[in-house]
């Protein structure tokens, strides 16, 4: 039997609590031990570690090198402590120990043992032994808990706690495991004699320390937790939870000046001025997905300058004897602002009863089919806070609101034919005869229904309604400002698709823009605009019956018909407005049934990607500019850009923690780079974790963007020369960008991988059907758009022949790219295999869960691109 004596540092590594999970859930259990002994793994090769041996909660390692084992027990814990989290303690200490037969044995091992059990989840436990090696460091910190009697071991041990940023360093508390705390009992007689003079300074420092202890503590646990703590959910969200702004309220208190508290804020938080007309009313917040939660008080207006968390709020402003405001935001991509940084308040009982201020608004129009409608000036006007009831119908039946011609202004269509009255007024009746919605009986809503609103009925008796009321019906631009569809993964979730039936208006949490309710789901809502055909009239929002993708949808139906699930509601225009009367006009919604329209034939294609050839002249790339960050270097290259003697820019990421050759990710970005100016090189947000999988990571910037700004406007393809211009140049851009990764030998050229991001998800249906030295795509969110274009630039002719394995990451409630209409069709008329090809829908809006988003990712490009070495 072999054996060896050698110095050794010995890591006792445990899994906290692995009987009890694996009694509660064997597989997940399971998964965190795998996930462990890879981690555990891939840090040894790195640091000339070996395992002893790997139990089911646990591993023992041992090391030449004290140093070395404490950077493999930091990687391993930090890893540990990201999602899905790993509970585990480490014990560390170095000894003469004896190796024998695959196993170790001597007091060094049993030392390691005791330290990992009194050690706590999230920490690292070493000996004096191990810090006298390790304390000269500078990237290891370590703080002393003090001395301990452990289990069989004769003489009391110091024992440190590892305290990088991220670790668990057990301040103040008692731990529990095979050693007690040493309290010595001898006193010297050189000590008696200082024992009064002792406890009269005991008594000084005590006292002080009641005071000066707690902010050192607070100071360390601000530090050491909190920070991290927020930094970790800064990176794994795209919009951090509140959590995280109240963990950096809390830090502020005690290190207001740190500067990584400081870089962290902007990610947070959102700074906002609200002023009221009149002043001094009071503000409150909440997040809008928490309801039930108490209201948070932000102080009373004006406010200069306060901070909000940068998650979707609802809020309130009150002001005792005026009407309170609702709101609800800000929209998804965005920070609280300019559309409540002045608010006129109504004194209670001014406004007609449940009627909403609205101030002057441009909206954006984020319903599918009217993008192109974006821009149109609408003046401050009312709403109704609550759909049109059937108790407040039926008032309009009983004064005799069938009857009164006044309040029937329009003539009757029904499929392009006119109908009389006579005609029109036979089909406006209940299911016994009798004047009233289709789904009425005797001339009268059913029992109990009578704060429900009212459904079933066609858009001229919601038209003779607003007549009534002395109000009118919204037009698409008034419903569009107010329903905000950008937000449409916080309402939905929160409104009436239940496809069982109608609710109490306003019995839902789910509420848009300054407090009104039900805008999705319910009812549909009758808007006053007629479509390009004669009797046709929007209906917006979707009802209790409709897809929760209905609320981004435009949709038009007959004015005649009387679906179950038709309702409406109101506003009301002040006198002074004048862009009312020119919001009524006919709207032609834009539409393709990308089920039924077919792409071109190969042959025709053929002459399209002609489009994209260029002279193969010399790239004469130069590096302008050399950033030098922490974790990567930057460079600023340009070359020629393959058309008109133009040349391009783009920026290349290297990571330095991993050695070249690169697999290279080009980046095709989304649409905010159209409207910014410059691109800054220093930012690029949730993305660096391309860099840290060791990839290079590129961002060309491509002509009508950031520096290269020019007349494009808009990343919605339409039917000009100018966007297919730039749909050639883009294309061609892309193909010399990879050029240029073809000339450097720190790139691996053939391992290209495209990564596009919204505009760049749409996009993603066309580069790589250009450019098939692409080897892997990932869109986070793509789809297809209502917009028609030339066909030598439609997406729809160029899906089939991209051909690449590719990725779909997608949200359930994205207003840009709706499921049905836009996500499924795309992904359907992708030529890739079946067997390359994966779409992954998220409960989520425009952008999917971050977490979600990097691990997919990264997971498709070590399966495409291959695991970076």
């Amino acid at each position: 039997m072999s054996q060896s004596r050698q110095l050794a540092a010995i890591m006792f590594i445990d899994i906290v609590g692995y009987t009890a999970m694996m009694h509660n859930d064997e597989r997940a259990t399971l998964n965190l031990r795998d996930k462990l002994k890879k981690k555990l793994e891939t840090e040894l090769a790195l640091h000339g570690g070996k395992i002893v041996k790997f139990s089911g909660d646990g591993a023992l390692c041992s090391f030449g090198s004290a140093i070395e084992s404490i950077r493999v027990a930091i990687a391993v814990q930090l890893n540990m402590q990201t999602e899905p989290i790993v509970p585990l303690r480490i014990g560390i200490h170095q000894a003469d120990v004896v190796f024998e037969e695959g196993d170790v044995h001597g007091d060094g091992v049993n030392i390691a043992s005791r330290l990992e059990s009194l050690a706590m989840p999230g920490s690292i436990f070493i000996s004096a032994k191990v810090f006298d090696e390790i304390k000269n460091q500078k990237d290891i910190h370590a703080v002393s808990l003090g001395k301990y009697l452990l289990k069989n071991v004769a003489e009391p041990m110091e024992i440190f706690s590892i305290s990088n940023d991220g670790l668990e360093v057990p301040f103040n508390k008692k731990l529990e495991g095979k050693g007690i705390k040493y309290v010595s009992d001898k006193i010297s007689f050189k000590k008696r004699t200082l024992l009064v003079r002792f406890i009269a300074v005991s008594v000084i420092i005590s006292t002080l320390g009641y005071f000066i202890v707690p902010g050192i503590i607070n100071k360390q646990n601000a530090k050491n937790k909190l920070l991290p703590a927020i930094q970790k959910m800064v990176d794994e969200n795209f919009r951090p939870p509140t959590e995280a702004y109240d963990m950096a309220l809390e830090a502020e208190k005690y290190i207001p000046n740190d500067s990584l508290l400081t870089k962290l804020w902007p990610s947070l938080a959102s700074t906002v001025s609200i002023v009221t007309d009149p002043e001094g009313a009071e503000v409150y917040w909440k997040d809008y997905h928490k309801p039930e939660s108490n209201w948070r008080f932000a102080g009373k207006t004006p406010l200069k300058d306060a901070k909000f968390p940068r998650g979707y709020l609802r809020m309130e402003i009150r002001k005792e004897g005026y009407q309170t405001i609702e709101y609800a935001g800000p929209w998804s991509n965005a920070r609280l602002g300019s559309d409540i940084d002045t608010l006129k308040m109504d004194a209670t009982g001014s406004l007609p009863e449940n009627m909403i201020r609205i101030p002057k608004y441009t909206p954006s129009m984020y319903i599918v089919g009217l993008e192109q409608e974006a821009g149109k000036k609408v003046g401050e006007f009312l709403i109704d806070k609550y759909e049109v009831t059937n108790k407040e119908y039926k008032a309009f039946i009983d004064a005799n609101g069938y009857t009164n011609p006044s309040f029937w202004k329009y003539p009757f269509y029904t499929n392009d034919q006119e109908l009389s009255s006579e005609e029109a007024f036979a089909k406006f009746v209940d299911k016994t005869g009798r004047r009233g919605p289709a789904n009425w009986e005797a001339g009268t809503y059913p029992n109990g229904l009578e704060n429900h609103p009212v459904t079933g009925i066609s858009w001229y008796e919601a038209s003779a309604y607003a007549a009534y009321a002395k109000k009118e019906l919204p037009s698409v631009y008034h419903w569009s400002v107010v329903a905000q569809t950008s937000r449409t993964e916080f309402i939905v979730p929160l409104s009436n698709y239940s496809g069982k039936s109608t609710v109490p208006v306003g019995s839902m949490s789910g509420y848009s823009l300054f407090g009104v309710y039900d805008l999705a789901g319910n009812a549909r809502e009758w808007c006053f605009n007629e479509s390009s055909q004669k009797g046709q009239r929007y209906i917006l929002g979707g009802g209790w019956n409709d897809p929760s993708y209905a609320f981004n949808d435009s949709y038009t139906q007959s004015a005649m018909d009387r679906s179950t699930s038709n309702g409406f509601r109101c506003i009301k225009s002040f006198a002074n407005d004048t862009s009312s009367a020119q919001l009524k006009g006919t709207i032609s919604a834009l539409f393709r049934d990308y089920r039924k329209e077919k792409p071109v034939d190969d042959k025709t294609f053929a002459l399209y990607l002609n489009q994209y050839l260029y002279d193969k002249k010399p790239l004469e790339s130069k590096i302008e500019r050399t950033i030098d960050k922490d974790l990567w270097k930057i460079e600023k290259v340009t070359f020629d850009a393959g058309y008109n003697n133009e040349r391009m820019q783009a920026w290349i990421y290297l990571p330095k923690d991993a050695k070249p050759p690169f697999q290279p990710i080009i980046f095709f970005t989304g649409s905010n780079d159209i409207y910014s100016k410059e691109f800054d090189p220093n930012h690029i947000g949730s993305l660096d974790f391309i860099l840290k999988s060791g990839r290079a990571f590129v961002f060309p910037i491509y002509k009508g963007t950031n520096e290269r700004h020019d007349e494009l406007n808009s990343d919605l393809q339409e039917e000009t020369v100018l966007y297919k211009d730039h749909v050639v140049m883009w294309g061609k851009e892309f193909s010399r960008t990879v050029d240029y990764l073809e000339t450097r030998s720190d790139m691996q050229a053939d391992k290209i991988g495209y990564l596009g991001w919204s505009w760049g998800g749409f996009m993603g249906g066309i580069i790589p059907a250009i450019e098939k030295r692409i080897k892997a795509i990932v869109l986070n969110v793509g789809g297809m758009e209502m917009n028609r274009t030339f066909p030598e630039v439609d997406q729809l002719n160029y899906l089939p022949r991209v051909t690449q394995p590719i990725l779909m990451l997608n949200g359930k409630h994205d207003m840009f790219f709706p499921v049905e209409t836009s996500q499924k069709p795309m992904y359907d008329l992708l030529g890739t295999p079946s067997n390359l090809k994966k779409k992954i829908v998220y409960d989520a809006g425009h952008l999917v869960p971050r977490t979600d988003f990097v691990k997919e990712t990264l997971v498709w490009f070590d399966q495409y691109l291959g695991p970076v070495k």
